[in-house]
């Protein structure tokens, strides 16, 4: 006669799997970029799984990663305990989220009353077409990403572009055609500064 009692067959089962974990940073964070896996290990402990934590958590994602991943934004709402679809459309519903790896270089143009009476929407067309990008965009090669915003609060010096975090003053389509053209390039020997200047562009009134 065979002896009741635990069967090899029985004993095995339940410890062949464990329990997937749900928490915004478990299991699934491996499978992560490396970048995004870090940046959420540190908000899941920052941030509250409240629906209230959506805003200031895309914020953080984006200035740790420069842009906000699907993968991130797929992340915050499992945190959060809500759709993807919502953290989506809470991201593109405000102007400062970008979905795309911005370029080595940005280029922001501001578009406030000051500088636009004095011209920088002829300014950003012609930016735009000398990159062939609309704003929110990236060229090709990825070096320059085009932004806008309302204003920078430099109207003295208007019309502005900012260059990454340099302000170039009183700006033409002209001498931003030959910023753009050095930045693609690489500035040559000797010259690495004019490309950047602000300087350079003080006489432009038009």
């Amino acid at each position: 006669m065979k002896k009741p009692g635990n069967g090899s067959s029985s004993g095995k089962k339940g410890n062949t799997r464990k329990p997937k974990s749900t928490n915004g940073a478990g299991d699934s964070s491996s499978r992560l970029d490396p970048a995004i896996a870090r940046w959420l290990v540190a908000a899941v402990a920052e941030f509250p799984a409240s629906r209230s934590s959506t805003i200031p958590m895309l914020q953080s994602a984006q200035t740790a990663l420069g842009y906000l991943p699907g993968d991130a934004m797929r992340a915050i709402a499992r945190h959060l305990g809500v759709a993807p679809a919502v953290v989506e459309g809470v991201a593109s519903f405000y102007a400062q989220f970008r979905f795309n790896a911005p370029g080595k270089h940005r280029v922001t143009v501001c578009s406030g009353t000051a500088c636009y009476v004095r011209g920088s929407g002829k300014l950003m067309e012609d930016i735009q077409a000398d990159l062939h990008i609309a704003p929110g965009g990236t060229t090709a090669d990825g070096s320059i990403s085009l932004e806008s915003v309302s204003c920078f609060g430099a109207c003295a010096l208007a019309p502005v572009v900012v260059l990454d975090d340099k302000v170039l003053r009183q700006q033409t389509s002209a001498s931003m055609k030959k910023v753009i053209q050095e930045l693609s390039a690489g500035p040559p020997k000797g010259r690495t500064r004019s490309a950047r200047s602000a300087p350079a562009a003080r006489g432009a009134r038009k």
